[in-house]
Parts: structure tokens; sequence; C-alpha cells
């Protein structure tokens, strides 16, 4: 069992799945720079070891740079997989129960999620600061490590407002279960995350022409 979010979170008209949507966007564009910092690192990782083997000629600062760009592929897209419910989650659970039960578990665990994301926003905002104000730079090239150390609350406040999200909409479903699902993850069975890495891979026409062995789920019916 594996979590993932609806296809564009919904279709509905209402104020909540708009925001919901559009939210969704600003998380896509940072996972987009999330994955550029990797692309970047590749490339300076590259270009060190053929200037080094080659010319001799070692980058200045590659460690500092490295330690930089690490900071923006591991936060940036952290409210990207919270909406897709791409975190390590335990469903052995959660996925006995369905309806009311669950949607309440869930809002439980989100809003335990959203208490810790507060008091870490606060504290990063803190070592931000601190940096800062010490003008705390790399030891190789002296590069400012304050907008690395602002990244971090940045992220993070994007993290709560999806989580805040997630809040909104597991109580929502709580109240009326038979509400249309927004702005959270629902829990799949092996079959249908396999179709959506089919249809990631190959496309949505080969996912849906795709076949499984269904002799588990014979095998737990008896």
């Amino acid at each position: 069992m594996t979590a993932k979010t609806l296809p564009n979170g919904s279709t509905s008209g209402s104020a909540f799945a708009t925001f919901d949507r559009g939210f969704s966007k600003i998380e896509d564009f940072l996972n987009g720079i999330s994955a550029l910092a990797i692309f970047f690192v590749m490339l300076l990782g590259v270009t060190q070891v053929l200037s080094r083997k080659l010319l001799n000629i070692p980058i200045p600062g590659y460690i500092d740079f490295i330690e930089q760009s690490m900071v923006i592929f591991a936060f940036f897209g952290i409210a990207y997989c919270q909406r897709l419910g791409g975190h390590v989650r335990m469903d052995l659970f959660m996925a006995k129960f369905s309806a009311r039960p669950l949607y309440f578990f869930e809002a439980i665990a989100t809003l335990v999620g959203l208490f810790a994301i507060t008091v870490l926003i606060e504290t990063s905002w803190l070592h931000f600061l601190r940096a800062y104000q010490l003008g705390d730079s790399t030891i190789d090239i002296g590069i400012p490590i304050w907008p690395a150390k602002l990244v971090v609350p940045l992220a993070f406040s994007i993290l709560w407002i999806r989580f805040a999200l997630q809040l909104i909409g597991f109580t929502r479903l709580f109240v009326n279960p038979n509400a249309e699902i927004i702005a959270v993850p629902v829990i799949e069975d092996v079959t249908a995350l396999a179709r959506h890495e089919i249809e990631d891979a190959l496309g949505e026409e080969a996912a849906k022409q795709a076949k499984f062995d269904e002799t588990y789920r014979k095998t737990g019916k008896k």
C-alpha cells in the first residue's frame, strides 16, 4: 500500500479546490528548481573530475558549491513530495480503516506533522538569523551561508501550507466521507500503484493495457 494524490487535486470549482490547484503549481515550480539543482551538481561533478584529471585544475570552491546546492534539492521538493504522499509512511495500520475512521487518523497524523513543522520553521529561522548577523561563510572561498539557511524555513513554510490544506481536506472528509477528495493523498493497492508507475514510464495507453497476476488477491479471499 502506498499513498498518491489524485491528478491535479480536483476538477471541482470550489474555492478550496481552486486554491489547492494554484498552490500545487508553486510546489511544482519549486520541485523543478530542485531538479535543476541536481542537474547542476551532476554537471559540476563531471567538470570537476575532468578538469582535475586532464588539466590538473580543480574548480575553486567545489565543495562549497555542492554544500549550498544540496540544501536546494533536499528541501525545495519536500512539499511536492508530501502532496503526492511520497514520504515514508506506514500504511499497514491505516489501510485497515476506511471512511470516517481513516480520515480521523489521517487528520490526527497531519496535525502532528503540522505542529512539528511549526517548531522546525521557528528553529531554522533562528539559525538563518544567526548566520546572517554573524556573516557566516564557507571555509574554502567564503560563500555566505545565510542564503542556503534561508531556504530551509522558506521550504518548511510551503510544507506547512500543504499540511494545513491536507488537514482541512481530511477534516471535511471526516465530516462528510462522500465528499469529493481534494488536497489529500489516497491509499492505493499494489495494482493501482503499478499502473501509475507504468503510466509515468510508458504512457497512459500502456498502463491501461497492463495485466497483472491476480493470484495474491484470490489467495487473500479464501
